[in-house]
């Protein structure tokens, strides 16, 4: 437990950093601004409606955070000085690291990503989340803060829909029908470290926002104090799944459920391949004190859970120092509507919205997207990037004690399709962004 100073300031950060607001309803407005007196206006108009992560006494019917680019930080007018203090990851963007510190080959490039928002060309400043009960909340709040916007002169130059699957019982299922979002590291000092998160991966604050010891006791920060601490960035990345091809390719197969569930390391309840080895365990599932406690130390071979499984690869549960500074907080939702089972392919774009939280893009999330996901030699192994985000083309390894079994040339599953790195500033950051006598 960190000590009592160290306690992280809840009314200062942004809300979704510490909790995961699990509400059915996103929409994510990408922004341009077009003149820094006014950008800065809209920036300090949102300080109030920004949800932040004090305590509440009722969950909300909606949540509103904030998040800028190193090109919005530009437009605000913030000087050189300043903006050299960000790090380089940051600066340069998604679309410039894309090849070369994430891995990303072929449809995964800028190059394909969709023109709207213009992250390619580094066109957004701005992105409102907005995080909603029901859609005509979402709806009714989002046109508010877009009249707000447009009096600020904001250009709205995307605009990105998300919800849970399943419109009259919300789920956190993903589009290929696995259950989403179980295991997530927790903040010492953020208050959650009770029963309901025991299981879960306590990791020093510093690593996730900014101005905190991480767990090597240093204390990331752009400066000054009040622009940086507090705050954290946040990885955006629309991620396109081909939900037939995933389908067919398993379903074609005579071993088809076990081999889905060999490829992601869960079963579809979410129960883990390490411990419900041959058939799913919904009971296991449901329990948050056992579906979470395991070690993939205890299969060192992959005998249980295949060493290149997918959630293996994101999260390989050695708890030393050097895999809990890897660790990311996960936001996101589905996009696009269900495609029923056994449904041919309607044409219909369908994914996940994710929103990575980290204190270093480069160490952090770009290191997982390289090196454990899209890199083909994870674990010793020779051919096998990850099996569902990967780049397709590459193999899969069923580890056996009779004998491994290999899948050779799997299919895309996953297309990137844009993305960018965001400051989440704090409040008080938000309040120095919006009044250029700061910046003396």
């Amino acid at each position: 437990m960190a000590d009592e100073e160290e306690s992280l300031e809840g009314e200062d950060i942004q809300g979704l950093v510490i909790r995961g607001y699990r509400m059915p309803q996103a929409a994510y407005v990408f922004y341009r601004f077009h003149g820094g007196d006014l950008a800065r206006s809209w920036l300090g108009d949102m300080v109030d409606p920004v949800t932040t992560a004090a305590e509440w006494d009722e969950k909300p019917a909606w949540c509103a955070n904030v998040g800028l680019t190193y090109a919005g930080l530009e437009a605000l007018g913030l000087p050189a000085p300043f903006l050299a203090g960000f790090p380089e990851d940051f600066r340069q963007g998604m679309a410039a690291r894309a090849a070369s510190h994430l891995g990303d080959v072929g449809a995964d490039l800028p190059e394909h990503w969709e023109a709207s928002p213009p992250f390619a060309s580094r066109g957004v400043h701005a992105v409102l989340l907005v995080s909603a009960r029901t859609e005509e909340e979402l709806d009714e709040r989002v046109a508010a803060f877009e009249q707000a916007g447009v009096a600020c002169g904001l250009e709205r130059v995307g605009y990105q829909h998300a919800a849970a699957l399943g419109a009259d019982h919300p789920s956190d299922r993903e589009h290929f029908g696995f259950r989403d979002g179980i295991s997530q590291p927790t903040m010492r000092g953020s208050g959650l470290e009770d029963k309901a998160h025991a299981d879960r991966q306590a990791v020093a604050p510093g690593e996730f926002v900014l101005g905190y010891p991480d767990e090597l006791g240093n204390r990331p920060m752009p400066s000054p104090e009040p622009l940086g601490r507090n705050g954290t960035y946040g990885v955006y990345r629309k991620l396109q799944q081909h939900v037939t091809a995933f389908r067919d390719y398993v379903q074609s197969r005579d071993d088809g459920d076990l081999l889905a569930a060999k490829l992601m390391g869960r079963w579809p309840s979410g129960a883990p391949v390490a411990l419900a080895k041959d058939g799913d365990d919904p009971a296991l599932a449901a329990d948050p004190h056992r579906n979470n406690r395991f070690r993939y130390t205890e299969d060192p071979l992959g005998f249980a859970c295949p060493r290149g499984a997918h959630v293996r690869r994101t999260q390989p549960r050695d708890d030393t120092a050097s895999s809990r500074r890897r660790l990311l907080l996960r936001r996101g939702l589905t996009y696009g509507e269900e495609l029923p089972a056994g449904a041919p392919d309607d044409g219909v774009e369908r994914g996940l919205v994710g929103l990575f939280l980290n204190a270093s893009i480069e160490r952090q999330f770009e290191f997982v997207q390289r090196k454990w996901l899209n890199w083909g030699q994870f674990d010793g192994l020779a051919n096998d990037p990850d099996p569902i985000t990967g780049p397709g083309g590459g193999d899969f390894t069923w580890q056996r004690r009779t004998g491994p079994r290999r899948y050779q040339g799997l299919p895309r599953f996953v297309t990137a399709r844009g993305g960018e790195y965001f400051f989440l500033p704090s409040i008080t950051a938000m309040r120095f962004l919006s009044d250029p006598s700061s910046f003396s």
